[in-house]
């Protein structure tokens, strides 16, 4: 009789191990699984990371080019203050020309009249 009951003890044994050893398959797939789904989040991250500093780069570059459009701004708003001022300094220039070329030509004309 304890030949019969130790053979269906091994056989219950045997049934434990090999479900035992489905489980453990079965866990070992799944932990490749993370591994693996572990991998792909790095990879992830780290084009995340390379992204978020050239954002930063990106940032920096277009917070330095609003800083030189608000100088050329500012110095186009002095220019167009000093608009007028150029335009009457070019009159005044005008007429002094002319007048200059008015009296060489009266020098020239009392000379010829000689």
């Amino acid at each position: 009789m304890q030949t019969e009951w130790g053979g269906g003890e091994r056989r219950r044994d045997v049934k434990e191990i090999t479900e035992l050893t489905t489980k453990l398959h079965t866990l070992h797939a799944d932990v490749s699984e993370v591994k693996s789904v572990l991998k792909d989040l790095t990879s992830a991250i780290t084009k995340l990371a390379l992204i978020e500093e050239r954002q930063g780069v990106t940032n920096a570059a277009l917070e330095r080019a609003f800083v030189a459009l608000n100088r050329v701004e500012m110095r186009l708003t002095e220019l167009e203050k000093l608009v007028p001022m150029n335009s009457q300094a070019r009159i005044w220039v005008e007429r002094f020309v002319v007048a200059l070329c008015g009296a060489m030509l009266l020098f020239v004309w009392e000379q010829v009249k000689r």
